[in-house]
């Protein structure tokens, strides 16, 4: 009598896999399809929350640091003046576009240097 009497009678299904390896990749895509569609919709949000914030920060931004109107403009660009990140332009205004700075990879409050400090807008 073996210390295990239910596996006495269990013999192995040997070398062969117990599913068709076409049925095997066609799990593995569904299941990265599945992933996927769950992790794009935090994806788009995230990216319309920072557009809405950088746009609003380029907003005060141009308010604050022009004298004359002109329209905020504010991009997400890779190889941009500040490098990485959400970067400000105002334009329309008289002479061409005007490059503000940079907001950063998660757009927040600009720095403005008033004097010989900075400061936040």
């Amino acid at each position: 009598m073996s210390d295990h009497p239910e596996l006495d009678q269990y013999e192995p299904h040997g070398e062969k896999p117990m599913r068709a390896p076409w049925t095997r990749r066609l799990i593995q895509f569904a299941a990265i399809v599945g992933i996927l569609l769950l992790v794009m919709p935090l994806i788009a949000s995230q990216a319309r929350v920072a557009n809405m914030s950088a746009q609003d920060w380029c907003k005060r931004w141009v308010a604050f640091q022009l004298s004359e109107p002109g329209t905020p403009s504010a991009r997400f660009e890779i190889f941009g003046p500040g490098v990485l990140g959400w970067e400000c332009y105002a334009t329309g205004v008289i002479g061409g576009d005007v490059y503000l700075g940079n907001l950063g990879i998660i757009p927040g409050p600009p720095r403005v240097l008033l004097g010989g400090g900075g400061t936040d807008v």
